[in-house]
């Protein structure tokens, strides 16, 4: 009964790490990623850029670390297509978790 009652325990404590961590150091790799992302895992993430044309069409602009050098490419590519801010354009910023390029987006 007792290495039952340790099974339990190590399955808790290993949730619990998994779940405090958002995935963080490498959990993710082991468990899959977590269903939410903490705020302050959004600048450690490793990002595809998709910048959405007012017509729905999106470009992969290519992948970045975190949401913010996201934005900021995003945010270059609509200067250089003289694109104004409310113009109708959008972005999103998609991790790469799970199998996927866009796991979720987290922008």
């Amino acid at each position: 009964m007792q290495i039952i009652g340790n099974i339990i325990i190590l399955f808790i404590l290993t949730f619990t790490v998994y779940s405090c961590t958002g995935g963080k150091y490498g959990t993710d790799k082991i468990f899959g990623p977590p269903e939410d992302l903490p705020f302050s895992r959004y600048e450690d993430m490793q990002v595809d850029v998709r910048f959405y044309h007012p017509d729905e069409s999106y470009v992969n602009l290519g992948k970045t670390k975190g949401a913010s050098n996201c934005g900021n490419i995003a945010y270059d590519y609509a200067y250089s297509q003289s694109l104004e801010k409310n113009d109708g354009w959008s972005y999103a910023c998609c991790t790469h978790e799970g199998g996927s390029n866009c796991y979720r987006k987290i922008r």
